[in-house]
């Protein structure tokens, strides 16, 4: 220690060196988080509709609407941007029934929930079970390594499907 330095003195600056390192990775901490969408599929309990959720984080929502050129105004959480999110969730999912057949959930809204934009979707359950079929292309020409988490939640235990660029596509089996 040099002379005129106590070691309480040496110890508050030793602590704030290290704070300020700390925080001076945190940044580069932060700009590794994965880029992850999660889509919930469930039956409404009474209805038996099938109900989707659709979650993007604000961060990559906010990415999605520059690469698509939206206007400043519309933002993740506004109408404007919810409403162009939404429509980027219609186009970045196609799901099949059981015989091939192309299914259309129907877009019933959107909200900020968190750091999240959320798309809902809903629509009648399909009359016949079997192997169901999900492709999923959302926000892959944003991120390379994006992933589409999906969590189909008719039974226990559920079932994620986890898509990418090189696996867009899998099946699930509805009973």
């Amino acid at each position: 220690m040099k002379a005129g330095f106590s070691r309480r003195q040496w110890l508050q600056g030793s602590a704030a060196t290290l704070v300020v390192a700390a925080f001076a990775r945190a940044p580069a901490a932060l700009a590794h988080r994965a880029h992850v969408t999660l889509t919930q599929l469930s039956a409404h309990p009474t209805s038996g509709r099938w109900e989707f959720a659709h979650a993007i984080h604000h961060h990559d929502a906010l990415q999605l609407l520059a690469l698509r050129g939206a206007k400043a105004a519309a933002q993740p959480g506004n109408p404007a941007g919810n409403a162009l999110i939404a429509l980027e969730v219609e186009r970045g999912f196609r799901w099949f029934s059981a015989d091939g057949s192309l299914l259309r959930p129907v877009t019933v809204g959107a909200e900020l929930a968190g750091d999240n934009v959320v798309v809902y979707q809903e629509m009648p359950a399909p009359a016949l079970p079997g192997r169901f079929v999900v492709e999923a292309t959302l926000m892959q020409d944003v991120f390379a390594e994006q992933r589409n988490n999906i969590s189909i939640e008719f039974s226990r235990p559920y079932t994620l499907l986890r898509l990418t660029r090189q696996a867009k596509r899998a099946e699930f089996a509805v009973n």
